[in-house]
């Protein structure tokens, strides 16, 4: 996979982005996410998300494993998702313990990312 990362335009003529952030200890990871900056996804446009997310999910399995069956797709509604946009996280996986490693990583990225345990002068004024 190259560093560029493609936009994908939808039917609506909006466009989701693919990014591939970097989350400690796994080397395999995208987001598809809908830019904050195009207000809110229609029901038709998180489906049409989806169907895009599921196609790229299998060409990574195909791609980096060779079974196209090789990944796990997750999307978390409104009300249960930390940011406000939709997004759609793409894991390509071997096997279910490889799966549950990702999703354990994913899980605790807050903790795993380097750039959380600095101290900043903010937190040392009391």
């Amino acid at each position: 996979m190259t560093n560029a990362q493609p936009n994908f335009r939808l039917r609506s003529g909006r466009v989701v982005e693919l990014r591939t952030p970097p989350l400690p200890l796994v080397r395999h990871y995208h987001v598809l996410a809908w830019p904050s900056n195009q207000g809110p996804a229609t029901p038709a446009e998180i489906d049409e998300m989806w169907a895009i997310a599921h196609a790229f999910a299998r060409a990574r399995g195909r791609e980096l494993f060779g079974d196209e069956q090789c990944f796990s797709v997750l999307y978390n509604g409104a009300r249960t998702r930390r940011m406000p946009w939709p997004h759609f996280h793409v894991i390509p996986a071997r096997s279910p313990a490889e799966k549950r490693w990702v999703l354990l990583c994913l899980s605790c990225k807050r903790l795993l990312r380097p750039r959380r345990w600095t101290i900043t002068p903010r937190l040392l004024r009391a």
